[in-house]
């Protein structure tokens, strides 16, 4: 069975009706009759702090109706991960290896763990949000999951040959992640 990570933008995207929600409607159709694994990561979590309290309530509320999407951890980050929350500290040096890899490729110098000031508040909330797609990335290559579906056309789908050149992380948009589960099916 393929198994597929959503990003928050794919939860988003079938939860507001947004542009890729039809194709988020026919995944989510095929987790249902169990020819796909669907799960998010903790990380959405953190994605959720920004929504506003409307869009935040639609959010939950389309996961819970969906209750067979999962939810996986991702690696413990200070001033990131909630103490004694799923996520958990990483003791595989290929897991770390490529986390240092995703922070390398994906948040700009600024925002690299030598030049963190845990005294900047400012800095830290920026970090913060900045991290949460590493942590996304992360955790689907924890839970060895085959695909990573997110619109993020910006960050992500922008970069996604450098990312799986350098990672091995298959990034998709959601109509991609729809021909592989029928490619699978086939």
């Amino acid at each position: 069975m393929l198994r597929l990570t959503l990003d928050t933008c794919s939860v988003i995207d079938g939860a507001q009706a947004q542009a890729y929600g039809p194709q988020v409607d026919q995944l989510v159709d095929l987790a249902r009759d169990d020819r796909v694994g669907l799960w998010t990561t903790e990380a959405f979590e953190v994605d959720q702090e920004r929504a506003s309290a409307d869009k935040q309530q639609r959010n939950l509320a389309w996961l819970s109706d969906r209750s067979f999407i999962g939810r996986v951890p991702g690696p413990f980050r200070l001033g990131y991960s909630k103490l004694g929350g799923p996520d958990f500290l990483v003791d595989d040096d290929n897991i770390a290896a490529v986390d240092a890899l995703l922070c390398e490729i994906l948040l700009r110098e600024r925002y690299q763990a030598a030049n963190l000031q845990e005294d900047d508040a400012a800095l830290m909330a920026k970090w913060r949000r900045k991290v949460t797609d590493v942590h996304h990335l992360t955790g689907h290559l924890m839970a060895g999951h085959d695909a990573f579906i997110t619109s993020d056309h910006d960050d992500m789908l922008k970069k996604r040959a450098d990312l799986r050149a350098r990672t091995g992380i298959v990034i998709v948009s959601p109509a991609e992640a729809v021909q592989m589960a029928h490619g699978q099916a086939a």
